[in-house]
């Protein structure tokens, strides 16, 4: 699989600097030629949570599709002149969804409550008819035998398309341990994705995600991020600030 062409590097993080078509072009590259993928949809709190976790950061730099998902990510890269577009996770995944429907590829989800999974599945199946989710699991499962089973399940269902919704940084830890037991596979760590799906949790309106607001919309109406974020998003701030042009 080729490494997209536009890399940038923040704080030794790569970013791919794709669009959704060049975005999804890799995937079906990798798809065509039966390798395995994971993608990588970056955003300050990983960067930070990265430094402090030296296997998630590990992870974060050496997936093969690292996308500019975080509004924050954004302004850093573009004070250090690239010129590049947030690329938010779930519209890539939902670009994937509608791929796979219309090529008849097979879809494996893993996470969020069962409830959660069981709404959203329903209603990506009537967005997408054709959609084949061959394998589905909640994600409220153990180390140990229980996870081994469903690692097992899922690889039999032979899925080329893998939505984990584990949350960061369980996702991508699982993603990179289990991703070779799989046969050209795609690996997308989706987080709240499912929530979104199963209609429970709604997205902020068009305007604040055009204007990178997204972040403030579900603050406000998630209140609980706020003790998440505040410890990050001031520190990445004053992380880029005090870089200049070198970050």
């Amino acid at each position: 699989m080729d490494t997209p062409a536009k890399t940038a590097r923040l704080f030794d993080y790569p970013v791919h600097l794709v669009s959704l078509p060049q975005a999804k072009a890799v995937v079906e590259e990798s798809v065509r030629t039966q390798q395995n993928l994971q993608v990588v949809t970056l955003n300050p709190e990983m960067i930070m949570q990265g430094d402090q976790d030296p296997e998630l950061g590990r992870i974060l730099k050496s997936a093969g599709l690292i996308l500019p998902d975080g509004a924050g990510l954004v302004w850093a890269l573009r004070k250090h002149g690239h010129a590049v577009n947030r690329l938010p996770g779930i519209e890539f995944s939902e670009a994937l969804l509608q791929w796979a429907a219309e090529q008849g590829l097979k879809v494996a989800i893993i996470g969020a409550r069962q409830d959660v999974l069981d709404l959203a599945i329903q209603n990506l199946v009537q967005r997408y008819p054709n959609l084949q989710i061959t394998y589905a699991h909640h994600g409220f499962f153990k180390p140990g035998p229980e996870e081994e089973a469903i690692v097992q399940a899922s690889v039999a269902a032979k899925p080329q398309i893998v939505l984990v919704a584990l949350g960061v940084p369980r996702q991508e830890k699982w993603i990179d341990q289990y991703k070779a037991r799989f046969q050209g596979a795609t690996f997308v760590g989706i987080g709240g994705s499912l929530d979104v799906w199963s209609g429970l949790t709604q997205r902020a309106p068009g305007i604040m995600r055009r204007l990178n607001l997204e972040w403030m919309y579900r603050i406000t109406t998630e209140p609980w991020r706020i003790k998440r974020t505040y410890k990050t998003l001031p520190l990445f701030v004053v992380k880029v600030l005090l870089a200049g042009g070198k970050a």
